[in-house]
Order: C-alpha cells, then structure tokens, then sequence
C-alpha cells in the first residue's frame, strides 16, 4: 500500500462498531409498529446498503406503508442517539491519524447520510483527520455505484491507480472494482466475508492497524 495516496474507509463495520446503536434504533421502531424485534446480530446481517435497504431486508412480508413508517421511525431515534454504545474498532484512529501525518489523503465513503456520519467521526474525535465524508446522499447514487468513489477522487484530485477503498463487506470490494480502485477487505464487520472473498480484493487484513502507509 506504500504507493497509495488516498486511504478510503467505509464507516459501519470498517472504522465504526455500531451494531448495537443500529439494532436499538431498529427495534424501537418495530416496537412502535408491534414489529418482532430482532436480534443484533440479525441486524447487522443486513447492515450496508443503507437505512432504507436494512428496514426492507428485516421485514420483507410487510407492507410498503408499514415499511416507510418503520423507516421513519428507525431514523427519527437513530439521528437523535447515534453514538450510545459505537466505538472505533481498535486502530482504526491511530491508522487515520498515520496516514494523515504521512501528508496522505484520507476520506469515508459511506452508505449512512453526511450529515449524520459526520456527526458520528466528530463525537469520536477523527473528524479532523478525515479530508472528506461522502454519504449516501452526498452523491445520486450510492454504494455499490462506484459514483461516490468518482466524487471522491474528483473532489480530492488523487488518480483511481493511487487509491484504495477499505472495506468489510462485499459492497465495499464491488464498489472498489466498479470504480477501478484498489480494495482491501478487513475481516471485523458485519460483511458476508465468503462473498468479499470471491471478488478477490487485492489486500485482506485482520485489523486497521494493518494498514502500511
């Protein structure tokens, strides 16, 4: 990795574990509706294509109007209670700030909104080591769309060669190649591991702090 110049992270599962604050705002909402609450871990199964993917996928028989209001729900608790229990995996903000003390660029390229990412580094005190928050509504289009990456590597001027997208899940090493960016699977998170795997990212890592810079 010494030649790249641009060090992008997915948020959930990659820099972030927030299982937990994720699955408490799902079943805050489904209890509401009078849902069946679900599990973390059946939560986080279903974590990385955004909020509105995540509701679909953990109540499919249900109709569309009940879905758009536990969609609702699910942000209205979520936006005000976004850091209860997520905390940074380990080396996640010593590798951020190594990066950034080797003059090299850092971004996030998430499927969670700015706004609220943003919000979510700033309480974990990376936000100032982070060159740029890319949403899922910073862009049309979201993850897998390699669009993000091609925001990012605009708004940043760093070439697709000199790139990476670090990621724990299948969405992220998809992303990576439709945008013809070099991809790095972490195997913490919450991806379906065997599925990243078959894409075959060029780097697979058990922790950040493997980045090498």
């Amino acid at each position: 990795m010494k030649h790249i110049e641009l060090f992008m992270f997915d948020l959930d599962g990659t820099l972030l574990d927030s299982a937990e604050d994720i699955a408490i705002a799902v079943n805050y909402a489904f209890e509401k509706l009078k849902i069946p609450t679900k599990t973390t871990q059946e939560v986080v199964s279903k974590v990385g294509y955004g909020a509105k993917k995540l509701i679909e996928d953990l109540i499919p028989d249900y109709p569309q109007d009940i879905r758009d209001k536990a969609l609702e729900l699910f942000r209205e608790f979520y936006f005000e209670n976004p850091v209860i229990y997520s905390k940074l995996y380990e080396g996640a903000q010593e590798t951020v700030i190594k990066i950034k003390e080797s003059g090299k660029l850092t971004a996030v390229v998430t499927n969670k909104y700015e706004n609220l990412s943003r919000r979510i580094l700033d309480k974990l005190g990376i936000l100032n080591y982070i060159d740029l928050v890319v949403g899922a509504d910073t862009t049309s289009e979201k993850k897998p769309s390699p669009l993000p990456v091609f925001y990012t590597l605009e708004k940043l001027k760093v070439s697709n060669q000199n790139s990476i997208l670090i990621g724990d899940s299948e969405t992220d090493i998809l992303t990576a190649k439709n945008a013809q960016v070099k991809s790095c699977l972490v195997l913490h998170g919450y991806g379906n591991k065997q599925l990243a795997l078959s894409l075959n990212p060029e780097y697979v890592i058990n922790s950040l702090k493997e980045v090498e810079v």
